[in-house]
């Protein structure tokens, strides 16, 4: 191997960085977008959503249009319109501007990001790969934890009073790094069989994606109205008749947008399984942890990102050590790191489990260390064992649908533990308010507030937060929170404000403890089921299969 060739992986992987740390350094930066652009949450939530709807939309495609017209090709095509689209984030003047950009942003990425896995696999031998998937699995880990601490700088730090804008402007170097770099340090690569683009089949796999993901992502803070069930039905017969139409293609001589013969292939088959199980697992575990720690426990962004350093630090060390055991003992390396992920968790539900106190970075260093760990070994060997047995042929194809399948089981799994969690706060929010009544009394008679106007401050205290943890808009203050001292002196008001400001921390916190550990039981049984499905892996990695 040639220096030269990783020079090139160094590249891609900068620009891969780059694309899936914007999946998540936006969701910091939401507060002072609305500030700025006078956004309502809906719109936050549609600039957010736009970008993974048409980044799940379009992967199949941009797999196949690499095969076709070259993965170098397509890659720098991808990442330059991804770079113009961060461009157009920053520089937009509305919430409407921002949404089209963004969604720009997520074609432009469904364009280059396909293209990366499928450049690793046909451009390094067998016994390369390990190290290759691994410098992946790295990038992956680290880029999951790393945006809420970019994005938490960015923002914190103001740069020349452009706030929020930064998290975009930062793509503008790494991706004309990238688009420049490339053409000299990648080398090219397409299908060898003469390719050519199935119009209608990228207009149905396209709309059984959106049909399926639209729902998901909105079906949760639209209460999950009738439309989101038919939707998400619709896509079943639509994916069947995309199916149809690749079957109807080939006999007819044509090149279909997936080739079915990959869905022949255990190693494929059962590894999309496992890809759909663990993606499941990974957005929704660090939404629901920057929720728990951001909402919970008062964490800033910053500290927050900080809180979670340990954890993509364990994550570099995981993919190392997968690098070094993958083509010793194969599919076992996925087990262990399930094995990990399982006990991190476990550790991270003992730890906060009825915790009202002061719950500090130190004390979640341990199971984050742990739960990290794992998860490197995990993203730095499935790849390789999924792709060992993809002709070079059709390794597009298989990149586009891995990745689709990665980013709808995100999509699923960030509407279920979301359901979940909040669900669980929402159930919980009476028990954690009756815990804190008598400390509240407590301060409120010390104080001099006599028992009638004491009673209507608990009552108001109560609904006050039955409200916050049933509100759709965590961002909006329910107005039965500003009216607990009414009727009361002036005097008295501010006494009342003082004894519920000192109450309501605690309140918050048993709540958010309360709710994560049951939560947390899904990623329990998610990994397990992935621990079971790595039976039906390849025993050995391309590694292996290269070596005899």
């Amino acid at each position: 191997m040639r220096g030269r060739d990783w020079l090139g992986l160094v590249v891609i992987l900068l620009a891969a960085f780059m694309e899936l740390l914007d999946v998540s350094v936006v969701s910091v930066a939401i507060p002072a977008i609305q500030k700025d652009i006078d956004a309502t949450y809906s719109q936050i939530q549609w600039a957010l959503a736009g970008y993974q709807l048409a980044f799940a939309a379009g992967m199949i495609t941009g797999g196949r249009l690499g095969d076709i017209f070259g993965r170098r090709r397509m890659f720098v095509i991808g990442v330059t319109c991804f770079t113009l689209a961060s461009l157009l984030c920053s520089l937009a003047p509305n919430p409407e501007i921002l949404i089209a950009a963004r969604v720009l942003q997520g074609l432009a990425a469904s364009v280059m990001f396909p293209q990366v896995l499928s450049i690793m696999h046909v451009s390094f031998p067998p016994e390369k790969r390990a190290a290759v998937f691994g410098a992946f699995g790295a990038m992956a880990g680290l880029s999951g934890v790393a945006g809420p601490l970019i994005g938490g700088l960015l923002v914190d730090a103001d740069v020349f009073g452009w706030g929020w804008r930064t998290i975009f402007l930062i793509n503008l170097p790494v991706g004309l790094i990238a688009a420049l770099a490339a053409p000299a340090l990648v080398p090219e690569s397409r299908s060898s069989e003469r390719v050519r683009l199935d119009l209608i089949g990228v207009l149905l796999v396209t709309a059984s994606v959106l049909l399926l993901v639209f729902p998901v992502i909105q079906g949760g803070d639209s209460g999950w109205p009738a439309w989101t069930w038919i939707s998400m039905a619709a896509s079943v017969p639509m994916l069947a008749a995309f199916v149809a139409w690749q079957r109807a293609r080939k006999r007819g001589g044509g090149t279909p947008l997936i080739e079915l013969r990959l869905f022949r292939q255990r190693a494929f088959s059962a590894g999309l399984v496992v890809t759909l199980l663990f993606w499941t697992c990974i957005a929704s575990t660090f939404l629901v942890l920057t929720i728990f720690l951001q909402a919970g426990w008062n964490f800033t962004p910053l500290r927050a990102g900080f809180t979670f350093l340990p954890f993509a630090v364990a994550s570099l060390f995981g993919s190392g050590a997968a690098v070094r055991l993958a083509p010793r003992i194969g599919r076992a390396v996925v087990q262990i790191g399930c094995l990990f992920c399982v006990g991190g968790i476990c550790w991270l539900m003992a730890t906060v489990s009825g915790e009202i106190g002061d719950l500090t970075t130190w004390r979640l260093l341990p199971p984050f260390v742990v739960f990290g760990f794992g998860l490197g070994i995990l993203i730095a060997t499935l790849n390789d064992l999924i792709l060992a047995g993809v002709h070079n042929d059709d390794t597009g194809s298989a990149t586009g649908v891995l990745n689709t399948a990665g980013q709808v089981a995100g999509a699923i799994g960030v509407a279920v533990v979301g359901a979940i969690f909040f669900g669980q706060i929402s159930d919980r929010a009476e028990d954690a308010t009756t815990a804190a009544v008598p400390a509240l009394r407590n301060e409120l008679r010390a104080a001099g507030i006599a028992e009638p106007a004491l009673d209507g401050v608990v009552t108001r205290f109560r609904v006050c937060f039955d409200e916050i943890a049933h509100a759709k808009d965590p961002t909006q203050t329910p107005g039965s929170c500003h009216r607990m001292a009414d009727g009361l002196a002036p005097q008295d008001m501010r006494v009342v404000q003082e004894a519920v400001g000192k109450i309501k921390p605690e309140v918050q916190r048993r709540d958010f403890a309360n709710s994560l550990p049951p939560t947390l039981i899904f990623q329990i049984v998610v990994f397990s089921c992935t621990f079971i499905m790595a039976f039906f892996l390849p025993r050995k990695t391309s590694g292996e299969k290269g070596g005899h």
